[in-house]
């Protein structure tokens, strides 16, 4: 999901690129309140650790036709662990390092944080939010809810990407629509099985291990 240079119009690239920059913006002083608790000095280790992760599971991408690449994604994975508004930044710093080496275009890397780190990771919090309401009304153990909520939030979060992705190319008539957005989202359909199983995985180990470490359970409304 990886767009380079070169393939975006310039509207595009600015409207993107400033849409980012302001979520960003407002991300990094919510994510300032996470910093007022009383154990916050071991969160900047942890995001760190978050980011390399996150890193790793990008690195390996796969060719899709229309010009770009498909690949782990992880946003919702932070954001169900940290918070949406960490996710964006986090995914951001990821792709910025991916680019210099690279790895996506440094002029796409608004539309890049765009479609991962705001579809992957805000949207696909609040897709894990809403799923998570349904199950409080069963009586589905914590645990088993926030793990299904997180697969199904990632694999609908990563289609989505890859479903703006497509209209992205389109608009900046790279491919016709009907080539960009049936490429994009069919291989997502299938990374997206990947996506989704890697961060239930990751989640229900956490919540095994030690489930303090996923600080946004009050935010989620788990029951």
């Amino acid at each position: 999901m990886h767009i380079p240079d070169g393939l975006l119009d310039l509207v595009s690239i600015v409207v993107l690129w400033i849409v980012t920059v302001l979520i960003m913006v407002l991300g990094y002083f919510r994510m300032g309140k996470m910093f007022e608790r009383e154990d916050s000095e071991k969160l900047v280790p942890y995001i760190g650790v978050l980011a390399a992760v996150i890193f790793a599971f990008q690195f390996v991408n796969y060719p899709v036709p229309g010009g770009t690449s498909g690949h782990l994604v992880g946003g919702t994975l932070v954001a169900v662990i940290l918070g949406p508004w960490a996710s964006v930044i986090i995914l951001f710093l990821v792709l910025l390092v991916q680019s210099l080496f690279g790895d996506g275009g440094i002029t796409a890397l608004g539309a890049n944080t765009f479609n991962m780190g705001i579809i992957g990771g805000i949207i696909g919090f609040y897709i894990v939010v809403g799923i998570i309401k349904v199950f409080n009304k069963t009586s589905m153990d914590k645990t088993v809810k926030i793990t299904i909520s997180t697969a199904i939030g990632s694999y609908v979060s990563i289609v989505l990407a890859a479903f703006v992705c497509g209209i992205e190319l389109g608009i900046s008539n790279v491919v016709p629509y009907n080539v960009a957005i049936p490429a994009m989202v069919y291989w997502h359909l299938l990374i997206g099985i990947g996506e989704a199983i890697i961060s239930a995985l990751i989640i229900y180990y956490i919540l095994r291990v030690k489930p303090t470490l996923i600080i946004t359970q009050n935010i989620m409304g788990v029951q």
